[in-house]
């Protein structure tokens, strides 16, 4: 007497549960709920403001237009280093209420004279997506810690603005 049950094995099993989810993942990304299809509006040029405060330095020309300054978003290093279209710094500023205690003063930072603050802008093409820009696959929001790299420095700072055009 011989059996005629069929058996799946464990590979056949695995084989058509692999089947299963690319069908579903394909579904998905052609619905439009999966992260693959960002539809890309175009790639204009943007300008984003890095706000790096208290940065010590004698160097008030550390940051010079035209040169170009490496990024790194969330610890990913951008690929091609940005140009930096514009810079603008004053010292560090505390602040002191005034003697009839009815507003608030400030001053250069009398303790840290050598600290200031940069307002750094640079400039690359990124593309466009309905949700945002992304930069050479890093997407870039205000608010996003950001690392500026050059010849004299590596500093830290943060998106304050980010704009189409120059």
């Amino acid at each position: 007497m011989t059996d005629n049950r069929r058996h799946i094995n464990l590979f056949d099993m695995c084989t058509l549960v692999v089947i299963a989810l690319a069908v579903i993942g394909f579904g998905l990304a052609r619905a439009g709920h999966a992260g693959v299809n960002k539809l890309i509006t175009g790639t204009p040029q943007v300008s984003i403001d890095v706000f790096v405060t208290g940065l010590k330095t004698k160097d008030l020309d550390i940051f010079k237009v035209g040169d170009k300054s490496s990024i790194t978003i969330r610890n990913q290093p951008v690929d091609t280093p940005l140009t930096v279209t514009q810079v603008s710094h004053c010292p560090k500023q505390v602040s002191f209420l005034s003697p009839d205690g009815k507003k608030a003063l400030s001053f250069a930072d009398p303790a840290n004279p050598i600290a200031h603050d940069f307002l750094v802008t640079v400039t690359d093409a990124a593309e466009q997506t309905k949700d945002g820009y992304v930069l050479k696959g890093q997407k870039i929001k205000i608010g996003n810690q950001i690392e500026l790299e050059g010849f004299k420095y590596r500093v830290q700072g943060v998106v304050v603005d980010i704009r189409p055009g120059q």
